[in-house]
């Protein structure tokens, strides 16, 4: 969730992405009501976007690809808000336990998918967007006894990959920290083959190994690695969201398994594979779009940047 903070995504916001603030935040949150934390993150947010526009003004361009209407500033604003109160929530959970995170989700659709896929321990993917609370995701699949790994890259503040291992690891959920190797291709490979779910995000592009997907006003450059490593386990792919509503509770969403070969050509197969992810995931951006926090330039989409 956080990583819409990162340095990948914005060299304004580096000095923010510190474990040092994390912990601060964690902290702070200790001590005050859920409504508070969320409405200090909110003001927080809204004073970042109003004070640095052009960062605003690439989460306009990223729902402009999305959304078949016109994008306004304030639709930008309702993101950033939405955004703050989701960190707001992200530090409220991380002095508090697993069940207190697990009593925060009112709704979940999908869990019987899942729970055959455990069954049969062969493994499954999981794949996301920034969408969301989808931390929130990890201490709800804790819950029901599905061991889960969580790929991230690594941070620009090494303190702060240790930071959100242990943050995770209070909720039994797992982290590996992934690189564009062979060696990274071969641990995910491992942690499948364990009968584990590897949760991943895959709503950025990728420097290497990707195909273009389609969006609905325009395209997007998507990694293919994660897939390539599900059709040679035979795993079944889930996408994933979580999503606040508007009772402040949220509700976990997980689609009916994708099952992908290898047969034919590679390339072909994983455009194919992508497409059908971003067939499931893109509707429920659409659904909940003020809650999709995309803050880095989606390059190569193919949509104009008019009035910007």
């Amino acid at each position: 969730m956080v990583d819409a903070f990162a340095a990948r995504g914005s060299a304004v916001s580096r000095p923010l992405y510190r474990s040092r603030w994390f912990a601060l935040g964690v902290l702070a949150a200790r001590f005050l009501p859920r409504r508070v934390v969320r409405g200090i993150g909110a003001g927080a947010a809204l004073a970042f976007a109003f004070l640095r526009p052009k960062h605003a003004a690439v989460v306009a361009r990223n729902l402009r690809r999305i959304l078949a209407r016109p994008v306004r500033e304030a639709d930008s604003r309702r993101v950033y808000g939405n955004f703050g109160k989701a960190i707001g929530d992200y530090f409220y959970l991380g002095s508090r336990s697993a069940a207190c995170a697990r009593g925060l989700v009112e709704e979940r659709i999908g869990y019987e998918g899942l729970a055959s896929a455990h069954r049969r321990g062969k493994g499954a993917l999981l794949l996301t967007g920034h969408l969301g609370l989808f931390e929130l995701g990890g201490a709800l699949l804790s819950g029901f006894g599905f061991p889960t790994v969580i790929l991230t890259f690594p941070e620009p503040d090494q303190d702060l990959s240790r930071w959100r291992s242990t943050y995770r690891r209070r909720w039994g959920v797992e982290t590996l920290e992934i690189g564009e190797d062979a060696f990274s291709f071969l641990a995910v490979r491992k942690e499948l083959s364990q009968g584990k779910f590897v949760a991943a995000l895959v709503d950025r592009p990728s420097p290497t190994s990707r195909v273009s997907v389609r969006l609905p006003h325009g395209r997007l450059p998507v990694s293919t690695g994660i897939l390539y490593l599900a059709m040679l386990e035979e795993v079944p792919v889930f996408v994933v969201t979580v999503t606040e509503k508007a009772n402040r509770r949220y509700r976990v969403w997980c689609s009916p398994p994708l099952l992908f070969s290898d047969r034919g050509s590679e390339e072909n197969a994983l455009e194919a594979a992508s497409q059908q992810v971003f067939a499931l995931l893109v509707p429920e951006i659409q659904a909940h779009w003020s809650q999709w926090y995309q803050f880095v330039p989606l390059e190569g989409a193919g949509t104009p940047d008019e009035g910007m």
